[in-house]
This record gives C-alpha cells, sequence and structure tokens, in this order.
C-alpha cells in the first residue's frame, strides 16, 4: 500500500534536474539584474534599463511559476491567464515609470 497521498501525480512534479536548472537560471537572472539595475550607482537607471529590468523580472517570474508552482502541467487558460496578468502588471510600472522619467506625472504637494 502506498501512504503517500499524491503518488500517482508524481509524474507531473518537477524533477530534481528540473529544479536545480531553474534555479541556475534564476541565480542567473539575479546577476543580471545587479547588472541591469546598476546597484553600485545612486543615479537614475532611465527607461531601457527599467525595460531591461522588467524583462529579466518576467524571465525570473514565469520561471517560478512554470517550475516551482508548477503552472506549466495547469490547463491552458490558467497559463495564459497567469501569464497576461504578470505582463499588465510589469507593463503598468514601466508605464508609470515613464510618465514620470518623461515629467508627465503631476506631484501634488
Amino acid at each position: 500500500m502506498n501512504t503517500r497521498p499524491h503518488a500517482k501525480d508524481d509524474h507531473n512534479l518537477p524533477t530534481a534536474r528540473q529544479l536545480i536548472m531553474a534555479w541556475v537560471l534564476l541565480m542567473a537572472l539575479t546577476v543580471g539584474t545587479m547588472i541591469a539595475g546598476r546597484v553600485t550607482s545612486a543615479a537614475s537607471l532611465g527607461l531601457a534599463w527599467t525595460a531591461l529590468l522588467m524583462v529579466i523580472t518576467w524571465a525570473k517570474a514565469r520561471t517560478i511559476l512554470m517550475v516551482y508552482l508548477n503552472l506549466r502541467v495547469a490547463p491552458a487558460h490558467w497559463k495564459s491567464g497567469f501569464s497576461a496578468t504578470l505582463v499588465f502588471v510589469l507593463l503598468l510600472i514601466l508605464g508609470i515609470y515613464a510618465l514620470e522619467a518623461l515629467g508627465l506625472v503631476i506631484h501634488h504637494k
């Protein structure tokens, strides 16, 4: 008798190799974030570097969703819903940053 509650679903779980490879990718993307974010500089990043940070953030979030949260085996509507929400939030952040960078945001005192 199998004492594991969902042993039949184990084939859907990521393998140890997939988890390790995802971790390595996340560490590499973290280094990319540090470089793109120019962590040693106090100067503003500018729109291009901020856009690059959003792309790296998308890649990291997508890796976490697909591998660690195992969304890769979820129905297509869940995958597309999470992906669309992620893209929407990142574009919203980038848009707000762009408006601020272009001086189009009105500050109230």
